[in-house]
This record gives structure tokens, C-alpha cells and sequence, in this order.
């Protein structure tokens, strides 16, 4: 029974990757940026490169939607509360003509 570990599998697929590279025109520029990729070294890089990439845009899809969300909630309450407003303005106004007519009974008790 033949158990490869991750290593072994990896360093298989690298070595199949360069000879698949190596019967191709190496002319074209990309195939030589391929191949340099393929390198342990650089993909130890890319590898890291790929997982801040992928970090960066996870946090910033995260941003966008508690964002998003906050803006519909705070919409959503100004709509739920502009009844309650409109109430609480009616009060502070019939709160302002009863202290003016209490001023008012003062200055004539006195």
C-alpha cells in the first residue's frame, strides 16, 4: 500500500506541472512566470499572498454589509418612530402653551 503525505503529493504535482511545462514553447512569457511560480519558494509567497488577498476582501465584504445593514435599520427605525415623533412634538408643544398659561396666572395671583 503506497500513502503519500502531503508533502510528497505536493512535490508530485509540482514535478508534473514543470515536465507539462517543459514540453510546452517556453517562448511565451506567462509559461516562465508559471514555472517560476512553481518554485517551494514562491509558493510559499503566493500561498501567503493569496490568503492576505483573500483576508483583505473577506473583511472588507464584512464591512460592506454591517454597513449595508446598519443604513436599513436606522431607515426601518426613522420610519417605525416618525409616528411617536410626531406625538412627542405635539406634547412639547401643548407642554409649552400650558407653562405660558401657568406664567401667565402667576403674574395675575400676584
Amino acid at each position: 500500500m503506497n500513502i503519500l503525505t502531503r508533502k510528497q503529493k505536493k512535490a508530485l504535482a509540482v514535478r508534473a506541472a514543470r515536465k507539462a511545462l517543459e514540453q510546452l514553447p517556453a517562448e511565451s512569457k506567462k509559461l516562465r512566470v508559471a514555472a517560476a511560480l512553481l518554485e517551494p519558494q514562491n509558493l510559499k509567497r503566493l500561498g501567503v499572498a493569496a490568503a492576505g488577498s483573500a483576508a483583505v476582501l473577506g473583511l472588507t465584504a464584512s464591512a460592506i454589509r454591517t454597513r449595508l445593514y446598519r443604513r436599513a435599520l436606522a431607515r426601518e427605525l426613522k420610519r417605525q418612530l416618525a409616528p411617536i415623533n410626531k406625538k412627542l412634538d405635539a406634547l412639547e408643544k401643548q407642554n409649552k402653551e400650558l407653562m405660558e398659561q401657568n406664567e401667565q396666572l402667576k403674574k395675575k395671583l400676584s
